[in-house]
């Protein structure tokens, strides 16, 4: 049996030791600045439900207080889940625009294992014959796992893991795609939460992209609230547009097109819940990537 054991707990997106990172992620939450400042409410029932969400995923000591705030509103509006649908970013080029992996059958973190949902991977492909199924895409992949922690806090194991990272992608494949995952889930009855794990603007010359060179951390910021407010909009063209225009590194803009078009479909609402970015956390200008939390609800 194929077990995805920890890959960026070992490159210290998060500790190794389960203790330990039930503490970092109690942390985030409690933070008071960057963090909503306290943990979730376990069983209180939010008048809003949470249909899918983007999410950071840079190491715990940056973004992990933006990620929980959006943690934290879901586990106070949706109790229980079957499937946990990740859409995360390919930073590893391998496999297609858009591509899963059913070869592994398990997920690890210290926390414990989580199932991958065949069955649903399946009935994804049938729906969508262009899903790429590639497990080279994800062993080296950070986008996904470093979300699992926080599920697994909320909801222990009780849930199945949809892993599936994105490459470029035109609107009308987010478009397409979004449609698979809405049919697939009714099909097969699943109380699912989408999921887009993405960070926002790299700037600086490690990322090799340099729009700025004064007001840095101010500019990056504006910058990315420009995606946001196409976002926070439901356009998912005009969010499309402006990624082609700044020649953005937005790293995954595909997966956000999709959770969009998804969310359009049930009519939802967007929030903003949190932004910073990565100056606000280390004071430095030369590196900066940029961090938000964003529900969408009905």
């Amino acid at each position: 049996m194929a077990i995805r054991e920890p890959q960026a707990g070992a490159w210290n997106f998060y500790p190794l030791n389960k203790k330990q990172l039930i503490s970092e992620i109690e942390k985030a939450f409690m933070d008071s600045k960057k963090g909503p400042g306290s943990l979730p409410r376990r069983g209180y029932v939010s008048e809003r439900q949470i249909v899918g969400g983007i999410v950071p995923h840079a190491g715990y000591y940056f973004s992990a207080a933006c990620a929980a705030w959006y943690y934290k509103e879901l586990a106070e509006q949706v109790q229980k889940i079957d499937l946990a649908i990740i859409l995360g970013t390919n930073h590893t080029g391998f496999g297609d625009k858009i591509t899963t992996a059913s070869y592994y059958l398990k997920w690890a973190t210290p926390l414990g294992v989580v199932d991958v949902d065949i069955d649903f991977i399946n009935e994804l492909i049938r729906l969508y014959p262009l899903l790429n199924d590639d497990a080279l895409a994800h062993t080296r992949e950070h986008s996904i796992e470093v979300q699992l922690p926080f599920l697994q806090y909320i909801y222990g194991n009780n849930f199945k893991l949809v892993p599936i990272v994105i490459k470029d992608i035109v609107f009308e494949e987010a478009q397409q795609f979004a449609i698979a995952l809405k049919k697939a889930i009714e099909l097969l009855n699943k109380k699912a939460v989408i999921i887009a794990s993405s960070d926002f603007t790299h700037h600086g010359n490690i990322y090799g992209y340099v729009l700025f060179t004064t007001n840095v951390m101010d500019n990056v910021r504006e910058l990315d609230y420009r995606f946001i407010e196409a976002i926070l909009k439901f356009d998912t063209e005009r969010f499309l547009s402006l990624i082609d225009k700044y020649s953005s590194t937005v790293c995954g803009y595909g997966a956000i097109a999709i959770v969009m078009e998804y969310a359009k479909m049930f009519n939802s609402k967007a929030k903003l819940l949190k932004y910073y970015h990565s100056g606000d956390v280390t004071g430095e200008e030369d590196i900066i990537v940029g961090y938000a939390a964003i529900e969408f609800y009905i």
